[in-house]
């Protein structure tokens, strides 16, 4: 029953003074109102890990899930005391809280504010929100690990693995929003540490919990459905394979300016005139151009390169072109037409996905796909009979953008190939075959010198082997040269599984 509560003004100034009151205490019986009765208790199965610390005095925190709540302020200004938690918070809570804070200030790291907004909706997505900070404490500076190797983190996860397991068994919650954010945390953070075995049986869960709301875009949070994307994008370039969620409305689609490589352009349409049935590669390398040519324009502005919402927003759209591309079987014969412009497409496709890790390195989301897309693109490159010929200047752009990712020992089959292309282009020195692929599709801020030490490579290489042609040819011999004049010189040396069962 409402309750009435007095308050004394006495002058106009003092509306302002009582308005935190007044409002507490409206909004204290709408609470109540709209409060939905608890689910009644069932069994507890929790699979995997076990809480180190044992106990467990949160059992009976609500599950909110449709709190509206404030952004954490990472700001000086940030006022922690104002802030509703889902969970009861005393002394050792609140130190994660402030950490978490007081890091955001010196640290950056990708979404962690706009995921703070959604964890302090749901006690479960808090307890995985806790269990990061704590990991975070545990191992400062250092490369995150599993939850198992902090055993406070190690308590707040198996909080939420149980929150969780209680709802999936309970069909009234099995598919709240607050359940969908919570599983998106574990998704998140098997991501973040390169646990994709794991994460593939979560993302699938995720997925189904998610088409029984009525699919991605039915989720009342647009970084929610962002977020579900963006980690979906992520394990499908790990996994070289189709994104299981559509790019979600609000992506960056249509980029201003999209003609920004025109070279590229007139490469394609060559391209669709020699393999006609190996066009579909086009648009997918027009979505990556787009991309590019976005970034080259915004890269001189500091904040561009923590604005993580737009990169997943921009970024999105081009991985899943690259990744629904449809597989094609090489051709047994290499005198099939079609031999070269299958190896060709997978070349490109590989580079294009190399491309956008290395912008991922750069904006801070880390890349765990990066040597498995360089690994390709290397047994791709060496394929006997190809001729990268063919189509000469997207071939070029390539290989230079996958050696640019590799260490010089690691490349000297690429430059070997990359001079063996400019022959067939007339191409005489290393900067002009770098002219050539910055033509194509190039990302000046990733660069870092990165193409300087391979145009030094590429003309040593020229260099080197003059004397081989008038001896011996063989390409034991060529490939004895190169790896001995990429030896970097003192100089360029600086330049555990818990598994739910949804």
């Amino acid at each position: 029953m409402s309750t009435f509560q007095f308050v004394n003004v006495a002058r106009p100034d003092d509306v302002k003074r009582h308005s935190t009151q007044i409002r507490r205490h409206v909004m204290k019986d709408i609470g109540k109102a709209r409060r939905k009765p608890r689910p009644k208790k069932h069994k507890q199965v929790i699979l995997g890990e076990r809480d180190p610390e044992g106990g467990d005095d949160d059992e009976d925190e609500p599950e909110d899930v449709d709190r509206v709540v404030p952004r954490l302020n990472p700001m000086p200004d940030g006022d922690l005391s104002m802030m509703s938690f889902p969970i009861e918070m005393d002394e050792s809570r609140m130190s994660l809280v402030r950490f978490m804070v007081e890091e955001a200030r010196i640290t950056y790291r990708p979404f962690r504010f706009p995921w703070l907004s959604m964890g302090l909706s749901d006690a479960a997505s808090w307890y995985i929100t806790l269990a990061n900070a704590a990991l975070y404490r545990a191992n400062p500076g250092k490369q995150k690990t599993e939850f198992t190797y902090c055993p406070e983190a190690m308590k707040w996860y198996t909080k939420s693995l149980g929150s969780v397991t209680k709802r999936l068994e309970n069909p009234a919650a099995s598919d709240t929003e607050g359940l969908v954010i919570a599983v998106t945390g574990f998704v998140c953070h098997d991501c973040s540490i390169g646990n994709f075995d794991r994460f593939r049986v979560h993302m699938d869960g995720l997925k189904r919990i998610v088409e029984n709301r009525g699919g991605l875009e039915a989720l009342s949070n647009p970084f929610l459905r962002l977020m579900i994307s963006w980690l979906d994008m992520s394990g499908a370039t790990f996994m070289n394979a189709k994104p299981r969620f559509n790019v979600p409305e609000g992506s960056i689609r249509e980029v201003d300016n999209p003609s920004g490589f025109p070279f590229l352009e007139q490469l394609l349409v060559s391209w669709d005139a020699e393999y006609s049935s190996l066009g579909d590669i086009t648009s997918a390398m027009r979505a990556t151009a787009a991309v590019a040519g976005y970034i080259n324009r915004r890269a001189e502005d500091s904040e561009f390169w923590t604005d993580d919402v737009t990169a997943a927003r921009l970024l999105g759209p081009a991985f899943y072109k690259i990744l629904s591309l449809e597989g094609r079987a090489l051709p047994e014969d290499p005198e099939d037409p079609q031999y070269s412009g299958t190896a060709a497409r997978e070349a490109f496709r590989r580079a294009a996905l190399v491309l956008l890790a290395a912008i991922k390195v750069r904006m801070g989301a880390g890349a765990h796909d990066m040597e498995r897309h360089l690994d390709a693109f290397r047994q791709i490159s060496q394929l006997p009979l190809v001729s990268w010929g063919a189509v000469p200047e997207l071939s070029l752009w390539a290989h230079i953008v996958s050696a640019m990712q590799e260490d010089s020992p690691s490349r000297a089959w690429h430059v070997l190939t990359i001079v063996g292309i400019m022959e067939s282009m007339g191409l005489q020195t290393g900067a002009q075959a770098l002219d050539v692929a910055r033509g194509i599709i190039w990302v000046d801020a990733i660069d870092d010198g990165k193409s300087a030490v391979l145009c030094r490579e590429i003309d040593g290489y020229i260099v080197a082997r003059a004397p081989l042609q008038l001896d011996d040819g063989s390409l034991g011999s060529q490939l004895d040269v190169l790896s001995a004049d990429l030896e970097p010189g003192p100089d360029e040396v600086s330049s555990g599984a818990a598994n739910l069962v949804y």
